[in-house]
């Protein structure tokens, strides 16, 4: 993994530790371990690859780079996976390694996103959140998204409870 600015290594240029490139079939497997972390219902490596494939999409992965004088690895913190339609864009995931979270993870991505759909034309991000996701929905209030909607019974949960999901929008 290379970082997406090799000049500081970070996706912020505040946190060293966070380093973002591009999510491409070839880190699938990565992003599928890291849905598991995060979803009940994860998606594979093929339901990565083919979302990849949607004219449109692009993912982002974030990282913490390794130490080779420590022999040791990259670390993989979370990723997102979007998709834009003319002036709007979809958050379809966007997950962050249990371990990893609440140390500006989820903000780097989302920054990254916001910067990529500008540079687009893209003045819409949409997404989906369960209701019973506070973390979740507290980082995208912080980052600008309000509430436009709600899904009645959206997400199954385990044992067959039904949860509502919120429909929020952010405007860039």
């Amino acid at each position: 993994m290379t970082p997406a600015n090799p000049n500081d290594g970070s996706a912020d240029g505040k946190n060293p530790q966070i380093a973002l490139v591009p999510l491409t079939a070839a880190f699938a497997s990565v992003a599928s371990a890291l849905h598991a972390k995060g979803f009940d219902d994860a998606w594979d490596e093929d339901a990565i690859i083919r979302l990849l494939d949607v004219p449109g999409a692009f993912g982002i992965l974030a990282y913490r780079p390794g130490d080779a004088a420590k022999n040791a690895e990259d670390q993989p913190l979370g990723f997102v996976l979007m998709q834009t339609v003319l002036d709007e864009a979809e958050i379809n995931t966007i997950t962050v390694d249990p371990d990893a979270r609440r140390m500006g993870v989820g903000r780097a991505l989302l920054d990254a996103v916001t910067d990529r759909l500008q540079e687009c034309g893209v003045n819409r991000i949409l997404l989906e959140v369960a209701v019973d996701n506070d973390g979740a929905i507290a980082l995208y209030r912080q980052n600008g998204f309000s509430e436009v909607g709600r899904r009645k019974g959206y997400y199954a949960r385990a044992g067959g409870r039904k949860v509502d999901a919120l429909v929020l929008e952010r405007l860039i």
